[in-house]
């Protein structure tokens, strides 16, 4: 599933959808979504937030302050969270269109 997500026809070049793969998985592993690889995980998150979308925007929130905290800790950029929200966008985007 998230490879499908992140395919060819979304994502043309490697190294983008390898990054929006990469901020994917840290957002599934900050908010703990159990699964060994992230094709599980994906599918687990796109299950629970299909039944409960509060869950879903809860978690969101919950990284973004997250990662509001690091800007502020100069740790990493402003643009960095833009990216992550935009990974995290597109995987639910794709996901509910493959119901």
């Amino acid at each position: 599933m998230i490879m499908q997500i992140f395919s060819i026809d979304t994502i043309k070049a490697p190294m983008t959808r390898d990054r929006y793969q990469t901020r994917v998985a840290k957002f599934f592993d900050f908010i703990k979504i159990p699964g060994k690889t992230l094709e599980q995980k994906g599918r687990y998150f796109a299950k629970k937030g299909k039944k409960d979308t509060n869950w879903v925007l809860s978690n969101v929130l919950k990284f973004v302050y997250f990662q509001r905290e690091r800007v502020d800790k100069k740790e990493i950029s402003g643009a960095t969270i833009i990216n992550y929200i935009k990974s995290i966008k597109l995987f639910c985007e794709m996901a509910s269109r493959k119901r």
